[in-house]
C-alpha cells in the first residue's frame, strides 16, 4: 500500500528517567526518519514527562514507531495522530533587523495581521512573539524574511493535545 507521508505527532508519557528521550529518538534515527521538532515537559504527576516529535511519515511507518516505542521499559503510553486532528501551538521567538526605512512599520503591520507580539524594540531591531499552529508560524517567518533579514530565530515545535 502506497500511503501518503504527512506531518504526524508522536505523544509519549514517559518516567522522567536520563536516557528516555535518547532511547526514543534513536528508534525514530534507526528508521531514517528526520524529526522536525522535539518538545518536552513535566506533567502535573512528579516524575512524569510528556514528549511530543513532530515527523513527516505515512500511516504504516507510524504505527511500526508506535509498536517499537512501546517496548521502552520507561513508555508508559504512547500515541499517534495526523497533525490536523489535534490542537496544537507552537511559539516562536523572532528578532528582526530594522535598519532600513520602512521595516519597523512594515513589521508592526504584518505582526498585527497574525495576531502576535512585539515583545521588544532597539534602535535597529524588533523582537517579535508568534503563537499558532505550526503552519501559521511558519508563514509568519516566511513573509518576514521577505521584509527584512532575520537576526535570531527560536521555535518550540509544536506542543498538542487531543481534541
Amino acid at each position: 500500500m502506497n500511503q501518503k507521508a504527512e506531518p504526524r505527532i508522536l505523544v509519549m508519557i514517559v518516567e522522567d528517567k536520563p536516557g528516555v528521550l535518547y532511547k526514543v529518538s534513536s528508534i525514530i534515527r534507526r528508521r531514517g526518519i528526520n524529526i522536525d521538532a522535539i518538545s518536552v515537559a513535566a506533567t502535573t504527576e512528579p516524575g512524569i514527562s510528556k514528549m511530543t516529535f513532530l515527523v513527516n511519515v505515512d500511516e504504516e511507518t507510524m504505527e511500526q514507531l508506535v509498536r517499537q516505542i512501546e517496548k521502552v521499559p520507561t513508555v508508559i503510553s504512547v500515541g499517534s495522530s495526523p497533525i490536523r486532528g489535534l490542537y496544537s501551538k507552537e511559539l516562536a521567538l523572532i528578532k528582526a533587523n530594522v535598519s532600513k526605512p520602512g521595516e519597523r512599520e512594515a513589521l508592526r503591520a504584518l505582526a498585527m495581521k497574525f495576531n502576535a507580539r512585539i515583545v521588544e524594540e532597539k534602535a535597529f531591531t524588533l523582537t517579535i512573539e508568534i503563537v499558532g499552529l505550526p503552519e501559521e508560524v511558519s508563514n509568519f517567518i516566511n513573509e518576514v524574511k521577505v521584509i527584512t533579514e532575520i537576526v535570531d530565530l527560536s521555535r518550540s515545535g509544536p506542543v498538542a493535545l487531543s481534541r
